[in-house]
């Protein structure tokens, strides 16, 4: 796979983009309406192979190449634009714009411009047409985010980062693609599976009015193998195993990933044994991957600064500057710029996020205590944020705010704060069989007949909505009761679930030794990779309910490989 662009052909991008985005600061006045006083856009060009296979053969094999653009016109003033809410509710595929953020990926200048000058004229009419409603809005109901700024201004930078793909043996992965997924037909009660490479190499172009013009990658590589097993009993569930690096090369090799999808296989297998649990609450140990999991859904969508512009947002931690919020043996930083944990790829990073702006190192949280957010260039209102390397943000009034370089999206949608790389600290020295052995001490201290822990998580949710009620869920595929003895057994049939405050709360002790899990992260502003690097965790009490019940009939004829006819 090769990236986009030559030198030559970046630079016919990047002049197209420069002469639309003068245009539109100079001619885009209309006699009696507010005038930009910002235009950026920013270009994703996207080339993407996936390979995906089933029982021995491949069955797609695709190629795609897209070069999409999100535009940003900003209307009025810096201290008064059309934007609300901190852009969370600027994501509507419904929008005129929607139908016009895809670019030609052939570099015809004539082409492109014409492309950015009907989308840049949509942007700015949905502009004025959203200046006018906040402005009425704000006549009728008070904006607690009225005396904060809309925008933030930044020093103009130029930086084209040259890069050169790390060349992938198509061949060879197609080949591991067959041999890997005819893995599953071994198994009988697992009636559908499939096993997926795919290579993502996207640049992106960023120029702005200010003068910025900046060219950086972000290469995503992925193998991931999902199969559904249907027990004897009707009740089916799904496993994933997943692998994501910035290189090939930080992908498992064929023999690694085999036995990841041989272990979850057994998993599978010893879960459907197990027994089932409707309902739990009481002493819970997560391991590494469910505490990243539990924090990012608890704490970190709680701290992205966005959230406080809104109105419709619980700003749960919005005044808990310098308050303890969870156990002091644990920090918590996001850094965008970090490469690697321990020898691992951390997927979650990139130079410059979706507003053009440095992706920093934002400390949140430090032994215990809160001290920042993930901020972008509209400044919240508590006016702090998380800025490293010196720079930081003061809550006087006009004091100067500085966005830590979180603002990120998938598409179309405008960039708002999101984690990055979440790396989880510990300062304590225990070990996993230290927590267990506490565990299994609570257990007996409270007289509770067992405990649970939770050895695998494959997602999350949470609510963030100041009409809805404030909790979180973790999806368990991978648990066990265990008794005062220490003897354990398998369950199946619950999820976690809780309040964050109420669960940070009851955090007993840390673990000392932190693992990496990259993945997914979807929110208003789309899905976005994300890493986090984070210990295991024993919780005083932590709620368990019972999955979605619905069971399913087995298929009439057994699989086609079958020995039974």
């Amino acid at each position: 796979m090769k990236t986009a662009g030559t030198r030559k052909q970046t630079e016919v991008l990047l002049r197209a983009l420069r002469e639309e985005l003068a245009r539109a600061m100079k001619g885009l006045v209309v006699s009696g309406h507010p005038r930009p006083h910002y235009v950026s856009y920013l270009v994703r060009d996207t080339i993407k192979w996936k390979v995906w296979g089933r029982y021995g053969a491949i069955w797609q094999n695709k190629r795609s190449h897209t070069r999409r653009c999100l535009a940003d016109v900003r209307v009025g003033t810096a201290k008064y634009d059309q934007v609300t809410a901190g852009g969370l509710r600027d994501n509507s595929s419904e929008a005129e714009s929607y139908d016009m953020i895809d670019l030609p990926t052939e570099n015809n200048s004539d082409a492109i411009r014409f492309a950015l000058w009907r989308l840049t004229d949509a942007k700015y009419r949905e502009a004025v047409a959203d200046f006018y409603s906040k402005k009425s809005r704000d006549l009728s109901y008070l904006n607690a985010s009225r005396g904060v700024a809309s925008f933030v201004r930044e020093a103009p930078v130029d930086q084209v980062e040259r890069f050169r793909a790390a060349p992938v043996d198509e061949a060879r992965v197609a080949k591991d693609v067959r041999e890997l997924s005819a893995l599953f037909k071994r198994y009988p009660e697992i009636k559908n599976s499939y096993i997926e490479f795919s290579a993502k190499l996207q640049t992106k172009y960023f120029v702005n009015s200010e003068g910025s013009c900046k060219v950086w990658h972000e290469p995503l590589y992925e193998m991931v193998a999902h199969f559904w097993f249907l027990g004897s009993d009707n009740e089916d569930q799904s496993f994933t195993v997943a692998a994501m690096a910035k290189t090939p090369g930080g992908l498992p090799s064929k023999q690694q990933f085999r036995k990841q999808i041989e272990e979850a296989v057994r998993t599978a297998y010893a879960v459907h044994a197990g027994e089932t649990l409707n309902s739990y609450a009481g002493p819970v140990l997560l391991c590494p991957r469910a505490t990243g999991l539990f924090l990012h859904e608890a704490v970190g969508h709680r701290l992205e600064a966005s959230r406080f512009l809104s109105d419709d947002e619980g700003r749960l931690f919005n005044d808990k500057i310098g308050a303890q919020i969870m156990h002091p043996d644990l920090s918590i930083f996001d850094d965008p710029g970090l490469k690697k944990w321990n020898g691992v790829e951390l997927v979650g990073g990139y130079a410059f996020d979706d507003e053009g702006s440095k992706g920093e190192r934002a400390q949140l949280v430090k032994d215990g205590k809160l001290v920042g957010f993930l901020t972008t260039r509209s400044p919240a209102p508590h006016g702090k944020s998380a800025a490293g390397r010196g720079a930081g943000a003061r809550s006087a009034a006009g004091a100067r705010h500085c966005s830590n370089g979180h603002a990120r999206s998938q598409s179309f949608e405008r960039a708002m704060s999101r984690m990055a790389n979440l790396i989880v600290q510990s300062k304590s020295s225990l070990l996993w069989k230290d927590l267990r052995s506490r565990l299994v001490e609570e257990i007996k201290r409270r007289g509770l007949p067992f405990g649970v822990i939770l050895y695998a998580v494959e997602g999350g949710e949470t609510g963030t909505d100041a009409y809805d009620f404030q909790a979180f869920l973790g999806q368990i595929t991978d648990a066990a009761k265990i008794y005062p003895n220490g003897v354990e057994v398998k369950i199946r049939g619950v999820d976690f679930v809780g309040t964050p405050l109420a669960c940070l709360n009851q955090i007993l002790a840390v673990g000392a030794e932190l693992e990496v899990d990259n993945g997914y992260c979807g929110a208003e502003s789309g899905m976005v990779p994300v890493s986090t690097v984070a210990p295991a965790i024993l919780v005083g009490n932590l709620e368990l309910q019972a999955k979605d019940p619905t069971k399913v009939t087995h298929y009439l004829l057994p699989l086609p490989w079958s020995k039974k006819k």
